[in-house]
């Protein structure tokens, strides 16, 4: 059988005195009301003794504010929204906030369920990298007025947003090979493109018809055989340079490549877009376009604050540049 929970009462009644006396020393306020240390010291005593837990839900229904914020990520098994979890975890804490964190997997029905459940917990704000549409979470976000903040993925024009130019971003990448390629592959993953993906083949094919550059998608298919079979196609067919446009098309090519004994940048030069620690510890080192992930972080954390002081002001749009990590594969 569930034992009660614990109440201020309870510990009133232990220690002898008022339930407001017991609130005003928990919530650290017992000097304010000159409730003596002797006594503030038995209160604090018996709380621990009988392990009371403060009902987080009454104290924020009257303070108004649960000072909780929802973190909505599409795939926190990426290791780009890992790093940028954890830094807005941190960056929430500093400012005296706790996260409820949820992964979407991409589902766009979870997407809705989650953020239905984290709207009903009394969060203050919400953060979210959407799945690929935002059109379904409309109707959700009409239901509350609590401040939202895009980051990665935008949402709406009228809403802030903190992320890159995934185009800009990548278009500028085709620039940084030390050679002007004859042919740019660019390597997608299997699965269905995100709208950051997209923009980045966007950008690669602008990039790639303006500098007179042939261009080819590969999409990087599960099977091992078959996508070296078009590694090794594209490559007969004039190839000389590659860009993956992420980290999951990048492994799959550099795998693609070191089995077909592929010599880089010899034979062909590459750039991906996100980086990675093990690039620096493959031979040659694999040059990338990496990512702002903590400034991304940050920059999204204090719009949500300044939001939620100043929720009338009109949205923003924060697009931060990547960085070129030159290394020997280019």
């Amino acid at each position: 059988m569930k034992e009660k929970r614990v109440s201020l009462q309870d510990i009133a009644t232990s220690v002898g005195v008022s339930k407001a006396t017991v609130s005003f020393v928990l919530n650290g306020k017992g000097d304010e009301f000159n409730i003596s240390k002797e006594k503030q010291r038995l209160i604090k005593d018996k709380a621990k003794e009988l392990l009371y837990v403060p009902n987080f839900f009454a104290k924020s229904l009257r303070q108004t504010s649960t000072k909780t914020i929802g973190l909505v990520l599409s795939d926190i098994s990426n290791p780009f929204y890992a790093e940028l979890c954890k830094v807005i975890q941190e960056q929430l804490h500093e400012k005296g906030y706790n996260t409820f964190i949820v992964n979407t997997n991409d589902n766009l029905d979870m997407e809705k369920t989650l953020m239905r459940e984290l709207i009903q917990r009394s969060i203050d704000g919400m953060i979210i990298s959407p799945c690929n549409r935002i059109d379904e979470l409309i109707p959700i976000l009409h239901e509350t007025h609590i401040p939202v903040v895009f980051t990665d993925r935008p949402g709406d024009e009228n809403a802030d947003f903190v992320g890159v130019d995934n185009a800009s971003e990548s278009a500028n990448g085709i620039q940084q090979f030390k050679i002007k390629p004859k042919k740019l592959a660019v390597i997608i993953p299997e699965q269905p493109l995100v709208m950051t993906l997209e923009k980045r083949v966007e950008g690669l094919r602008e990039g790639c018809k303006k500098a007179a550059i042939e261009f080819e998608i590969i999409t990087s298919v599960e099977d091992e055989k078959i996508f070296s079979q078009l590694i090794s196609s594209s490559l007969k067919t004039g190839t000389d340079a590659m860009i993956p446009i992420n980290n999951v098309a990048s492994f799959q090519t550099l795998l693609a490549l070191k089995q077909l004994n592929v010599l880089i940048p010899d034979e062909v030069r590459i750039i991906c877009f996100e980086d990675s620690l093990a690039f620096e510890l493959m031979q040659p080192q694999i040059s990338a376009i990496r990512q702002p992930i903590k400034q991304i972080a940050k920059e999204s954390v204090d719009r949500l604050i300044e939001r939620l002081s100043t929720p009338e002001k009109p949205g923003k749009h924060l697009l931060l540049n990547c960085e070129f990590v030159s290394r020997g594969s280019h």
